[in-house]
């Protein structure tokens, strides 16, 4: 099975006729995780791998077509490390779900270029986009026997799925990143910016940090909102 996340260091060069396209995919996101995807190259690859690039297109005739093979992985991947969401304790399993999300794309950098940053709409196989519909399809089955009208679970969802990709794209991109390493680096940073950076500062609180200091606190806002309001009513009838 490939691996989105492995190590970087070059493989060695493989024995002549043993280079599959799985293990070209494989040591792509080895080297895509090493860089970024638009740092990524077929020179670079075929280095890694300790091939002639032409090893490299006898498989995949241009790079995109090495990139569609990557986002099709990718978005099997997205789809395993996101737990089944059950009508039983619907706010449990969507902080579950949403957090295993967001978590895989931490880890995996590339996941984001990939999934994210991407347009992979036009070749996403006929698998992956019924993948993507059954579990959209079931999770908002599960909300309606929970209690939402399907309308309210389709926006809760879609609200939760904004908000986690729009964060992983946003520290992705490092909107909101300093370089600054150490803690006192910090504390100056942010008590160059004014009196009341100065005070969140003293209590810990630093702008570096705001992808995660704001996460939960959305999140949570939005499953509030959705049990306060989505619930208030009984649901509308399918």
């Amino acid at each position: 099975m490939v691996t989105a996340k492995t190590s970087g260091t070059p493989r060695g060069r493989l024995p002549r006729g043993t280079l599959s396209a799985d293990d070209i995919v494989a040591a792509a996101f080895e080297v895509a995780n090493e860089s970024t995807l638009a740092n990524f190259s077929m020179p670079a690859l075929a280095s890694h791998l300790g091939v002639g690039v032409t090893s490299i297109y006898w498989h995949f005739r241009r790079k995109e077509e090495l990139l569609d093979a990557m986002t099709e992985f990718a978005t099997a991947e997205y789809h395993l490390a996101t737990p089944v969401i059950r009508s039983d304790n619907w706010k449990d399993a969507l902080r579950k779900h949403f957090r295993a999300m967001r978590a895989t794309f931490q880890s995996n950098p590339v996941l984001v270029e990939l999934v994210l940053l991407r347009d992979s709409t036009s070749f996403l196989d006929s698998l992956a986009v019924h993948t993507t519909a059954q579990k959209l399809d079931s999770t908002v089955g599960e909300m309606v026997e929970a209690g939402f009208s399907p309308d309210d679970a389709m926006d809760v969802y879609l609200s939760l799925l904004a908000h986690v990709c729009g964060s992983a794209m946003i520290e992705h991109q490092g909107v909101f990143s300093r370089e600054v390493q150490d803690e006192t680096s910090r504390e100056s940073a942010d008590a160059r910016s004014g009196p009341l950076f100065r005070e969140l500062a003293e209590r810990g609180r630093y702008v570096p940090d705001v992808e995660n200091m704001t996460f939960d606190f959305i999140f949570s806002a939005i499953l509030s909102h959705a049990e306060s309001t989505c619930l208030a009513e009984p649901p509308n009838p399918l």
